[in-house]
């Protein structure tokens, strides 16, 4: 451990519950991420903040203030980081469509942050994002030009699953690929009440035979239609 006369190690303490030491366990030491002069102890999830004196900042491996522009100065964030223009910073437009998913867009009145991309919205399905009027609109009435044009459900992020025990997206949602308009079998679902109506390779309807009495009626893939289950020659 490298050792510096006259330096003051131990400075101004103050302790919070939440922050860099959140869910940490046991007894941590942790650099500030942004600022050169601090650093941390954590204990048990419990922030204890350190600041060096004026014009010094922490040495990361012995843990203990320096002076600033030495030859013991490990800090990494001395110089400030260039950002990078966002594209809201280009673009003088509150909504810029996504360059590659016709169904994106950036929205920059809802910038959090100064550089880089702000965070990516997109329509619900089966609506598209319009360049010309700047909103999600209905997908027949919208130009995707070389943009991705996303066609089913589960080509949207927002019905994709995001954790281990979820249900997968084809299962949950219906698809119209390799069907024609109007109505159709539900995919996986075959010789069920269930159906979808197709407009543009788009699920616009999803449906259920209806019952009658004790008499349930199925939908038939050839016929197109409901029919009574004993009618099924499948």
């Amino acid at each position: 451990m490298l050792v510096f006369a006259g330096v003051l190690v131990l400075c101004i303490a103050s302790v919070n519950s939440v922050g860099i030491c959140e869910g940490l366990f046991g007894v941590q030491w942790k650099m500030d991420p942004v600022d050169c002069s601090k650093f941390y102890w954590c204990m048990n999830g419990r922030e204890y903040e350190f600041k060096c004196p004026a014009d010094s900042v922490v040495n990361q491996e012995s843990r203990s203030c320096v002076p600033k522009g030495s030859s013991y100065d490990t800090c990494t964030f001395q110089r400030p980081q260039q950002l990078v223009p966002s594209i809201c910073d280009m673009k003088a437009q509150t909504r810029i469509a996504h360059p590659e998913s016709c169904a994106k867009f950036y929205d920059c009145s809802n910038k959090k942050t100064s550089g880089g991309d702000p965070e990516v919205e997109e329509c619900k399905y089966p609506f598209l994002f319009d360049e010309e009027t700047m909103r999600c609109e209905h997908f027949s009435t919208t130009k995707c030009g070389r943009r991705f044009e996303p066609k089913n459900q589960c080509d949207y992020d927002s019905n994709k699953c995001r954790s281990a025990h979820c249900i997968p997206c084809h299962i949950r949602y219906p698809s119209c690929d390799g069907f024609g308009d109007g109505m159709n079998p539900w995919k996986g679902r075959e010789g069920s009440p269930n159906y979808v109506i197709c407009q543009e390779g788009r699920v616009v309807y999803q449906g259920e035979c209806p019952r009658y009495a004790d008499t349930q009626h199925i939908f038939h893939p050839v016929k197109k239609l409901c029919v009574d289950f004993k009618e099924m020659d499948m």
